[in-house]
């Protein structure tokens, strides 16, 4: 990118003009244009880029700091099943979502060049998990009023990018601009704003069984706050500053008494840019994102603890343009941690006469504590150098060659500080004698036989990543074509990975309007340091006592089960092999964009699971069985025109998997093995066995944004999930036909049950009007309210029969103070 572009909001053009008259002087004509008016523009070497500015940004974003609602722009982009739950309303964290069929922390992240991906355990999700913390893909979350424009690639990815088989998105934070501005603004909803639909399961009357109650409907509230100045410095510098603050508390009765469940994310931005003599820009930015989330153990007595999350991170840029080759530099510095801080060790007390908290609120037991304190920590130092020459004449085509190199530094740590013990199997004995120990022993009441050790642990591992890239562009007549190379290499995997980055297009009339794109891709994942922790980092491991003449004696190893270790070696680097096929076409005034993506994914990671080992232990084996497949065909139409946006597309897609994730075990039924699939009997390898979420065979989705007058303004979008069915195990077992055993013996068969589950279509609307009154002093005030489910439809979050709650209409209300 020239040093022009940078300083200007526009691109400029240098074209040789023609001799003027008898002086026969050459003159440079300069042609001065946007450059795009919609995210399909300004792409010219037929990569597979949506870019949104601005304005996409403030009417698309939500009030709640997010930038979902641009990102639904994207087709080939779909959100998981989980963005239309009660959930949703509730949590902070941005939503998850596939890019070209990949699995959601596949892809890659960038913030102002460098990553913020997460590879803390980006799959966790469970909040009470004794050794890990839930994380997300996500190392920090940026709030829209900080970021100044949104880059996706979902095909043709440059060569540029690597460690990703999903997509690539990239984040820039926002610039001065040429005078001072700023703004206040505060955005609200809560529980009595939704309007919501409670199910009950079936219920047969002649079961001898109670009717199930309804469930109750979930409280909260959540408000944001967020605080921007820009201004210009001296002749050409400028200053960014920017805080934000979200915040959302939810209710939820624990141990018969209502306490609040609170979240919150906070983002403060400071961004320097200024000139570096006439060639150079220099942008330097300073972010601190910490999220965290005060919870408790419902209906576990002293139970509080807090998940922490984000970090901080500082990017330089220097962007300069030399004689011959424009340079671009970055280095980043990023931190973020996946923490909790809770009580040491967690009780699972039988009700008795001292301990009764759980009788008391109608428990079955009485629980007590935490599971310790927890830290997981990610830090990493980045550089990368990237240079790209002018056009030089060959022959009549113009060769332009972009190459670079990148180098990465990355630290992770997991820590316990003191052994963490879980007290279960409690024994009621009115005789016991704790020898004076009232700590996991009640005197005359109950003792616990059995507990399970987490030693505390220190384990830190290390990466290194080296990259080098390069891509060579030809325009020649109505041709243009990119052929690249990416080489990559980690010390973890320690594989030499080199990918091949080609595409090309065709304009078919010379004019622009029909652009032929297509290409052929490989890209390579990131290594999976979760594992490398996991591997290092001590089992757990259980102890058992019991009484002597009714006295407790001293905890002893269990002999019995062994416990779990993880190995992870002499592994691939999983990689996606993509076709592309596309027509780009101008029609009504807009452009319309019609592309194929196959992707064939191989090497991925997944797990085994071994037999007790002579060590005493069982071993999670990390392998590369994993593989996936998709499948997609993308229709879409962007227009701009005056003050209106308007943007369409539609998707069908299929992708097929091996496993959900890197922790589900690949075959876990062989495929030769048999299974009961609807009543009958076949082999497990004949199951087509789709994937469950991120993949609704058809998406569409309507964006449309209007101005009306000066004051007034509208933003809508509706989007369609078509119905899905997916073959899933119901963890029911069924008798099958009878086999012989070795013995003689005639015994039926057990067979995993699987059956076709269908979801229901969702057509969902969400509509923004927005009001702008002038101030004084060139300022404006600016009241908005944004109706989600504008029609109250169903999302079919609740499968038929079950019980479970879902979200109808609901309201935001957000005021704002531009000055």
């Amino acid at each position: 990118m020239s040093v022009a572009v940078c300083l200007a909001v526009y691109e400029v053009h240098a074209n040789e003009a023609t001799h003027a008259g008898a002086t026969n002087a050459h003159l440079e004509t300069i042609m001065v244009r946007p450059i795009g008016q919609t995210p399909l523009d300004g792409e010219r070497t037929a990569a597979g880029r949506y870019r949104f500015d601005a304005r996409y940004i403030e009417r698309f974003g939500g009030p709640d700091g997010s930038v979902d609602g641009v990102l639904r722009l994207v087709p080939g982009l779909q959100f998981g099943e989980s963005a239309l739950t009660t959930e949703s309303l509730l949590d902070l964290r941005p939503e998850s979502f596939s890019i070209s069929g990949g699995r959601f922390y596949e892809n890659q992240f960038l913030l102002d060049g460098m990553s913020i991906t997460n590879r803390l355990d980006p799959a966790s999700t469970n909040p009470n998990a004794i050794s890990d913390v839930p994380g997300h893909e996500q190392s920090q979350f940026i709030d829209s009023a900080l970021i100044g424009e949104i880059r996706v690639f979902d095909s043709n990815v440059p060569a540029e990018f690597s460690r990703f088989t999903g997509g690539v998105v990239e984040v820039e934070t926002r610039r001065a601009g040429m005078e001072a501005d700023g703004s206040v603004s505060y955005s609200t909803t809560r529980s009595d704003w939704v309007s919501y639909r409670t199910f009950t399961r079936d219920w047969d009357p002649d079961s001898g069984t109670l009717p199930p109650e309804p469930p109750g409907t979930p409280e909260f509230s959540r408000d944001r706050l967020s605080l921007n100045y820009a201004t210009p410095v001296g002749e050409a510098s400028g200053v960014v500053i920017g805080l934000s603050r979200a915040r959302s508390s939810t209710p939820q009765v624990t141990l018969g008494r209502t306490r609040s469940q609170e979240q919150e994310n906070t983002n403060l931005l400071l961004k320097l840019t200024t000139p570096l003599g006439d060639r150079g820009l220099i942008d330097w930015s300073v972010g601190y994102a910490p999220y965290s989330n005060d919870r408790f153990i419902v209906d576990a007595k002293d139970s509080d603890f807090t998940i922490k999350g984000g970090g901080y991170s500082s990017t330089g840029n220097l962007e300069y343009a030399g004689d011959r080759l424009d340079h671009q530099f970055r280095v980043g510095v990023n931190y973020s941690e996946n923490s909790r801080s809770a009580p040491k060790d967690f009780f699972n007390w039988a009700n008795t006469r001292s301990i009764d908290w759980g009788r008391r609120a109608d428990v079955g037991n009485s629980r007590q504590g935490g599971f310790g304190d927890l830290d997981k920590e990610q830090g990493s130092l980045s550089f990368r150098w990237m240079a790209e020459t002018m056009g030089n004449d060959l022959g009549q085509a113009e060769v332009r060659h972009r190459f670079g190199a990148e180098a990465n530094h990355q630290r992770y740590r997991f820590q316990r500080d003191e052994d963490l013990y879980v007290y279960q199997n409690p024994v009621i004995n009115s005789e016991v004698q704790c020898r004076g120990n009232r700590y996991d022993c009640q005197q005359r009441e109950q003792y616990f036989s059995t507990r399970s050790v987490y030693p505390a642990d220190d384990v830190e591992v290390s990466l290194n990543e080296a990259g080098l890239f390069g891509e060579t562009t030809l325009n020649w007549r109505r041709v243009t074509g990119t052929v690249g190379l990416r080489y990559d290499y980690d010390d973890f995997l320690g594989n030499h990975d080199i990918a091949y980055r080609t595409r090309g297009s065709l304009d078919v009339f010379d004019d622009g309007r029909t652009v032929v794109r297509a290409g052929a891709n490989r890209y390579y994942g990131a290594a999976l340091l979760t594992y490398k922790l996991r591997e290092a980092r001590a089992p757990f491991f259980r102890e058992y006592r019991g009484t002597t003449q009714n006295v407790v004696r001293d905890w002893e190893a269990d002999s019995g089960e062994g416990t779990f270790r993880y190995v992870f070696e002499d592994l691939d680097t999983p990689f996606s092999d993509e076709i592309m096929v596309g027509l780009r076409q101008a029609v009504l005034g807009g452009v319309f964009d019609l592309q194929l993506v196959q992707r064939d994914n191989r090497d991925e990671f997944a797990r085994t699971t071994t037999d007790t080992q002579p060590d005493g232990y069982r071993y999670y084996l990390m392998n590369n069985d994993g593989h996936s497949r998709y499948r997609g065909v993308s229709a879409s139409w962007y227009r701009e025109f005056g003050e209106t946006l308007v943007g369409l597309h539609l998707t069908y897609s299929e992708t097929r998997t091996s496993n959900a994730d890197y922790d589900d075990p690949v075959d876990a039924t062989g495929s030769g093995q048999y299974v009961s699939y609807r009543g009958e009997r076949i082999r497990y390898g004949e199951l087509d066995i789709l994937r469950e979420d991120f993949a609704r065979p058809v998406v569409a989705n309507l964006s449309l944004s209007r101005h009306f007058g000066e004051r007034i303004r509208a933003d809508l979008n509706t989007r369609y999930r078509g119905r899905q069915f997916v073959i899933t195990r119901t963890g029911r077992v069924v008798d099958g036909e009878l086999v012989e055993l070795p013995s003689g013996e005639r015994v039926f068969e057990q067979l995993d049950e699987y059956e076709r589950e269908s979801r229901p279509v969702t057509f969902i609307t969400d509509l923004s009007l927005s009001y702008s009154q002038p101030m004084p002093r060139s300022t404006a005030l600016t009241a908005q309210v944004q109706v989600n489910n504008l029609f109250n439809e169903r999302t079919h979050t609740v499968p038929s029969g079950q019980s479970g709650v879902e979200i109808g209409r609901h309201y935001w209300v957000s005021l704002k103070y531009d000055f």
